[in-house]
């Protein structure tokens, strides 16, 4: 196509950590928060979150991305909010509301409602911010996830048609023969990127995990 790849590739790199990222954050913080409200207040609150949850693991996720892609819309604002909203009530919520119950009978808790500390409060101010160290590195690890998500839709075709991402190229890649020409670095040089960028994540979100988890600061 006459077309500078590394121009593509540049353009394409704020796109995806933009994409990982946004999402990894929305999800996380979504997922935090929901998880201490049904902890709290508990009750048919609890039991429909987990009633929510329990069917939402089980559904499809990327089939229901491909179908929202190919009959609704393919803009990548569309798939990043379908990616936060097939993915709030997802495992993370019981391993949350399990380190909530424990934080929710701490002794501060209990002299939060003493002087009469509203539900919120506690909420926001008490028991969410007990747990931030523990998202910050789940969080982190969780961003190439997003990233080879939105690449691996790009690449089956469902993309976003108006912005340059790394699944996009090795899609154009597939459909004008690189491989039977040997073009070889027309789909290696996203595929490295994507691999590195993986790696990397992973790496720092090992890092922070012994950083902030403090079982793991003496190994």
């Amino acid at each position: 196509l006459r077309r500078d790849i590394s121009i593509a590739l540049m353009w394409g790199t704020p796109i995806a950590l933009s994409f990982g990222l946004l999402a990894a954050l929305g999800i996380s913080l979504t997922t935090m928060l929901i998880a201490a409200v049904a902890t709290w207040y508990g009750g048919w609150v609890d039991s429909l979150i987990q009633r929510i949850t329990n069917v939402n693991m089980v559904l499809p996720f990327l089939s229901i991305l491909i179908m929202v892609g190919t009959f609704y819309d393919r803009s990548i604002w569309v798939m990043l909010g379908m990616t936060i909203l097939l993915s709030i009530f997802g495992g993370a919520i019981l391993n949350y509301r399990s380190i909530f119950l424990q934080i929710k009978e701490s002794p501060f808790v209990e002299a939060a409602k003493a002087y009469g500390a509203n539900d919120w409060r506690v909420i926001t101010r008490y028991l969410v911010p007990r747990i931030i160290p523990l998202l910050i590195p789940g969080l982190v690890s969780g961003i190439p996830t997003y990233v080879f998500l939105e690449a691996s839709l790009a690449v089956l075709g469902l993309g976003d048609p108006t912005l340059p991402t790394w699944g996009k190229v090795i899609n154009e890649a597939y459909f004008n023969g690189a491989l039977y020409q040997g073009l070889y670095y027309w789909v290696l040089e996203p595929a490295i990127l994507l691999m590195l960028t993986g790696l990397a994540f992973a790496l720092l979100g090992f890092a922070l995990d012994r950083m902030f988890n403090p079982r793991l600061r003496g190994m």
